[in-house]
Order: structure tokens, then C-alpha cells, then sequence
């Protein structure tokens, strides 16, 4: 089992609350079960975070966990003591192994192999759905009764913002079609359900009311769920480009464009007057970190982020893909742009303003500027200076392109010129005498040339120009100093921190080194 080292840590962190979350269930399970709906959602979970750091054991795992909750539901599945224990060892197990996941082994794969195999007793494995399915019946299904169900509930709720018993519904069949192979068949009810079951949450977390940014998201998911379950009973799918859906891509935006500005953090000097009089906060002397430095901790994880969403504006082949990257880069420059201002990063605001427009067409040059620049931010030892002068130099770089010249060259002539009257005759006569043109010996030219390069170290071509001395270096100076050296200590703190695992003697005698250099300057 292999996987890069971001994706094992960002794993490590996510699928250790997953596990906990399932022990937590089987421990508060009676005897008539645990909660199967958490059971499922929180196996689901674990799956997909397993699949995307390519762990195939966890996901196999969890997915034995997930068809257990979901043989226990449909009633295929009985709940009993021997079935409890299995699912309680399989955890158990899943934290064992959460542990050497750096450290995969032979021991490892057998551990969790019999697990899986022990959980498919209870729930076997299902076949497995063609990639290629057919849309469904004509005659209609589950699957088109349940959208429209879910489209009519939303209808409902946007009618009634204040109504959890309505919310509550349009979640719980939400989350029922997570995992359901037909939902990929119609391109775009996966993002429509998703985009339901976020407007809808707001009543879930505590919150008095929907707004109405949500409300005219849920009201245009309504028609578009509509429109993709009448398509299914007549075995067909929804035209990308229907008015339905440019309506619910609208609200969808307004609805991120208002949310995300509520995020914008304040500067705490924009809380008093501007007048230099006296105030009644006062900076601290020596602070523990500067603007610059929270700003670029705050912008790790936009910048990976970015650097995703440029990954998949390359990789989108049609309509729908690109117009949910658009949305998305959109989303997550307006957010970066905000965090700049809010940090007074004036470079990098304006680098986002200048590019955002030519980043959300997808063009490949900005793409590519914008992937450089994430690149950057997702790396906390960056040099500032390094970053501002990147930042100037993308956006002077299209002030700098000048347009091509039109060529000067005279187009040919309809007509044959006196001037081109010998070479025709000579290439008519060659052409009727079959023979080729006659050709210098280029052989014995060839041979003089290579017997006089041995002479140029006696006679050479030109005088020898003289080079004067270099002069002695003090090693001093090839040594990190001040500032140069606490970089360097943070590159090998985010080193560490990639690999994994304690440090080794070498690695840590050079940051002592380092720490009595930065005490130079």
C-alpha cells in the first residue's frame, strides 16, 4: 500500500474520527442494533477518504462495514451477537491499522483480508453494476420516484424556510441516494442533490430560518429533479443546456457569493478611527507572529485546494465538468482574494483580480499562472520576497508581450521573371537528361577539414585571451546567515513532517547548526 505523504496524513487525521464515530455507534447499540443510518453514513465516509489516499484495504473494509448496515436496513441482514462482535473487531482492527498505514506490511494485509472476509459472511458482495448502464426504464423506477419525491420536498421547504420535519425529510433521501449507481448516468443530479442537501443543513445545525439565497436554490433544484426524473421514465436524460438548469447554476452562485463574504475576517485596525488619536487597543512589542505569517498559514490549505481545482479544469472533457470547475475556481478565488485584503496582502488580491476573469474562461495560460502561484502558498517556506516577486512578474508578463509583425515578404509572382530564366532551362535540362547535377568532391573537402583540426592547439585561430585569477572565496559567506537560516529550518521542519517517523542525527545536528547561524546577523 502506497500513497503520496500529504494524502496519508490528511487520511490519518480524517478516517481517525470516522473509526471513532463507528465505535461510538456499535458501543451505544443495544440489542435492536445500532443507529443504522450513521452506521452507513460514517462507513461511507471512511470509504471514499480510504479510496482517494489509495488504501484498498481500509476501503474494502469499510465497505464491508457500509453492506452490513445496509443488509440490516432492507432486512436481508440480522442483527445477533456473533454479527455485533464482528463489526466491533473490525473497528478495532481498522485502529490498529490506522497506525501503520506509513508502514504497511505483509502482517498488515493478512489482518485485514481476514476482516473482510469475515464481514462478507453476513453481507456478501453484490455484482457489480455495468460501467455502462442504461438510463432507466421507461415504465419509470425507484430511482426516478425517489428524485422527483426529493424535488417535490425541496419545493416544499422553500415554501416553508422554517420547517425542520420538511428539512429532515429532504436530508434523509438525500443521503439514501449516496452510493446508487444509477445517480452517474444523469450527469447533473449528483450536483443538484449535493447543492440540496447543503442549502437544506442550515435547519439541521440549529439555525432559525433558510435564507433566501437557499431558498432559491432549493426552489430551482425543484425543477431541475423534476426535469431528470420525467427524462428517466422515458428512458432519457436532461439537456445540459436547459433553462432549468442555467437557472439552478445561478442561484448556486449567488448563494456561494453571499456565504463566502460573510467569511471575510476584519483587520482589527479598521475598528477604530483613522485619525491617529489615542486607542485603546495597543500592538504588542514583540509579537508572537506577524500579519505576513498568519496569512500564509491561513492559505495552505487554499492553496492545495487551487491547485485541485486547476487539476480538474485540465482534466474536464464536457459542458457540465466545466461549468462545476468554473464555479468552484470562481468560489475559491473570491475566498482567497477576501483572506488577501483581509491581511492587507495587497500583491496577491491583485494577482486574483487580474486573473480571476481569464482563470473562470479556463484559459490555459492563466490556469497555469494560477498553479504556479497555489503552488507557492501551499508551501509555508516560501520567502515572501520570493512570492511578491513572482506575483509582479505574472502580472507584468502579458504588458510585455507585443503583437507579431505582419511579414514584409513580397507575395510571388503570377508570371515567370527574366531573373528565374537560367536556373529553369538548367532544372528542364537535368529533368530531360535523367541524370543527376554534377557535385564537388565533397569527400576530399570533408577529409582536409578533419586532418586540420589537429592542428588548432599549434595553430590556433585566434590568440588565447587570458583569464584572470578568481579570487578566494571566505567560506564564510556560503553559509546561511539571519533570516536565510530560519528558512532553511522551516524546509526542513515540513521534510520531517512529509516523511514521518523520528529524526535522524544528521538531520537534527544541521538545525542546531542552523539556529546558531540565524544568531549571526
Amino acid at each position: 500500500m502506497t500513497a503520496p505523504a500529504g494524502f496519508l496524513d490528511f487520511f490519518v487525521l480524517e478516517a481517525g474520527e470516522y473509526v471513532e464515530q463507528l465505535d461510538a455507534l456499535l458501543l451505544a447499540a443495544g440489542t435492536g442494533g445500532p443507529d443504522l443510518e450513521g452506521l452507513q453514513r460514517a462507513a461511507r465516509a471512511l470509504r471514499g477518504s480510504a479510496t482517494m489516499a489509495k488504501l484498498p484495504a481500509f476501503a474494502e473494509m469499510a465497505a464491508g462495514v457500509e453492506r452490513v448496515g445496509r443488509g440490516l436496513r432492507s432486512g436481508e441482514t440480522r442483527w445477533e451477537p456473533a454479527l455485533a462482535g464482528a463489526l466491533v473487531a473490525t473497528v478495532d482492527d481498522c485502529k490498529l491499522l490506522l497506525r501503520n498505514v506509513r508502514s504497511w506490511g505483509a502482517a498488515d494485509d493478512a489482518r485485514s483480508r481476514a476482516r473482510i472476509d469475515e464481514l462478507s459472511r453476513y453481507a456478501p458482495l453484490r455484482t457489480a453494476t455495468p460501467v455502462a448502464s442504461q438510463p432507466a426504464a421507461p415504465d419509470g423506477g425507484f430511482l426516478a420516484t425517489e428524485v422527483a419525491n426529493i424535488g417535490a420536498g425541496a419545493e416544499l421547504l422553500a415554501t416553508r424556510p422554517s420547517d425542520r420535519d420538511a428539512a429532515a425529510n429532504v436530508l434523509r433521501r438525500v443521503r439514501a441516494m449516496r452510493g446508487i449507481a444509477g445517480v452517474k448516468d444523469h450527469p447533473s443530479l449528483a450536483d443538484v442533490l449535493e447543492a440540496t442537501e447543503y442549502a437544506a443543513h442550515a435547519l439541521e445545525r440549529g439555525e432559525a430560518e433558510i435564507s433566501p439565497e437557499r431558498l432559491a436554490v432549493l426552489g430551482a433544484a425543484a425543477t431541475v429533479l423534476r426535469g431528470i426524473s420525467a427524462a428517466m421514465r422515458i428512458g432519457s436524460t436532461l439537456d445540459p443546456a436547459s433553462p432549468e438548469l442555467a437557472r439552478f447554476a445561478s442561484a448556486l452562485d449567488a448563494m456561494q457569493a453571499k456565504e463566502t463574504e460573510q467569511e471575510r475576517v476584519v483587520p482589527i485596525s479598521e475598528l477604530f478611527y483613522q485619525d491617529g488619536g489615542p486607542t485603546v487597543v495597543q500592538p504588542a512589542p514583540n509579537p508572537p507572529t506577524s500579519p505576513a505569517e498568519r496569512f500564509r498559514l491561513e492559505v495552505v490549505s487554499q492553496g492545495e485546494h487551487l491547485r485541485r481545482l486547476v487539476a480538474d479544469a485540465r482534466g474536464a472533457r464536457d459542458d457540465l465538468a466545466r461549468d462545476r470547475v468554473r464555479r468552484s475556481l470562481r468560489q475559491a478565488l473570491r475566498g482567497l482574494r477576501q483572506a488577501a485584503e483581509s491581511y492587507g496582502e495587497r500583491d496577491v488580491a491583485e494577482f486574483v483580480a487580474s486573473h480571476n476573469d481569464d482563470v473562470v474562461r479556463l484559459d490555459a495560460r492563466a490556469l497555469d499562472s494560477l498553479d504556479e502561484i497555489a503552488a507557492m502558498l501551499a508551501q509555508p517556506a516560501t520567502s515572501p520576497a520570493s512570492l511578491v516577486a513572482r506575483l509582479r512578474a505574472l502580472q507584468e508578463q502579458p504588458a510585455q508581450m507585443t503583437p507579431t509583425r505582419p511579414s514584409i515578404v513580397a507575395p510571388p509572382s503570377p508570371t515567370p521573371q527574366k531573373r528565374d530564366h537560367p536556373a529553369a532551362v538548367a532544372v528542364g535540362q537535368i529533368a530531360a537528361s535523367g541524370t543527376r547535377a554534377p557535385t564537388p568532391a565533397q569527400g576530399s573537402l570533408l577529409d582536409a577539414g578533419i586532418a586540420k583540426l589537429g592542428t588548432l592547439a599549434s595553430a590556433p585561430l585566434v590568440a588565447p585571451a587570458p583569464l584572470p585569477e578568481q579570487p578566494v572565496v571566505p567560506i564564510d559567506v556560503l553559509l546561511y546567515r539571519g533570516r536565510a537560516a530560519i528558512e532553511r529550518c522551516l524546509e526542513i521542519r515540513e521534510q520531517v513532517r512529509s516523511m514521518g517517523g523520528p529524526i535522524d542525527e544528521e538531520t537534527l545536528g544541521e538545525l542546531f547548526d542552523l539556529l546558531d547561524l540565524a544568531l549571526t546577523d
